[in-house]
């Protein structure tokens, strides 16, 4: 089973994309993504054989790392995006002085034992599994776990299928096509190192200006502004005609689907660990 793990490609992942994250003009549009719920927090801290050390991987602005720090003795949040973590530090702004920020790539991370929780918000289908998967069976405590963390876009609401209906026709406008096979397998990709041992779905809403919606879109690699150019104002164009039949003096409000799984690195992986 390991031979096979380790003989697996990563799923193709276009790293100019990922470079996106260190635009300014994404970095400003990501704050104005939702937060995650307090019941998600407090099911991580659940998952905490002690309330010792958290690693948060891909942790852009924090978002995680903020909210888990009250709780905890330490946190350690890392991303390759030297831009968010210089957000990540102006949102905290000192409050929390166990959160420490990393710059760097999770697979490149060095750290020591133990880790008594992982966690990975809308960021581990950027990550190599076969070279972060050994490190974090190491690392982590008996009994510690592996969160993956997603969903922070619309789920449901009135407008939900004409707004993800003018998404796709933007994908597929920009040359890409939507859902495809390469990308859900990016962002399944980790499930084989992993044990999982649960999942659970948190439902929160959220009223928003529709100026703000928009710009949850721009923080994401695919909608840059840098990489769309002229094509982002009529884009913007677009999502706000689908929006403005549901809006309340310029508001929308929508639930969003928190998806949380957990589980710890495989016993392969944790034996040559």
């Amino acid at each position: 089973m390991l031979a096979a793990l380790q003989s697996a490609e990563m799923p193709s992942l276009d790293r100019s994309l990922a470079a996106e994250f260190d635009d300014d003009d994404v970095v400003a549009a990501y704050v104005h993504r939702p937060d995650y719920p307090e019941a998600l927090i407090a099911h991580l801290l659940e998952l905490m054989p002690v309330r010792g050390r958290v690693l948060d991987l891909g942790c852009g602005p924090g978002k995680l790392s903020r909210a888990l720090a009250p709780h905890t003795d330490e946190v350690i949040g890392v991303d390759p995006s030297a831009a968010m973590l210089d957000l990540a530090g102006k949102l905290d702004a000192g409050k929390h002085q166990n959160v420490r920020w990393v710059h760097g790539r999770a697979e490149d991370l060095q750290l020591e034992a133990p880790i008594h929780l992982v966690v990975a918000g809308a960021s581990i289908h950027w990550i190599d599994p076969a070279a972060l998967f050994p490190k974090l069976a190491r690392w982590l405590a008996p009994k510690a776990s592996v969160a993956i963390v997603g969903g922070d876009e619309p789920a449901s609401a009135p407008w939900i299928e004409p707004y993800r209906a003018t998404i796709r026709g933007w994908v597929e406008r920009m040359g890409g096509r939507w859902d495809d096979d390469g990308y859900r397998a990016r962002i399944s990709a980790h499930e084989p190192w992993l044990d999982i041992q649960g999942r659970d779905v948190l439902l929160h809403e959220v009223r928003q200006r529709i100026d703000d919606l928009i710009e949850t879109e721009h923080s994401r690699a695919t909608w840059a502004r840098r990489r769309m150019g002229a094509l982002a104002e009529p884009f913007d164009a677009d999502l706000r005609a689908a929006l403005a039949p549901w809006a309340e003096d310029g508001m929308v409000t929508y639930s969003v689907e928190t998806r949380l799984m957990w589980g710890s690195p495989r016993a392969e992986v944790r034996a040559v660990a």
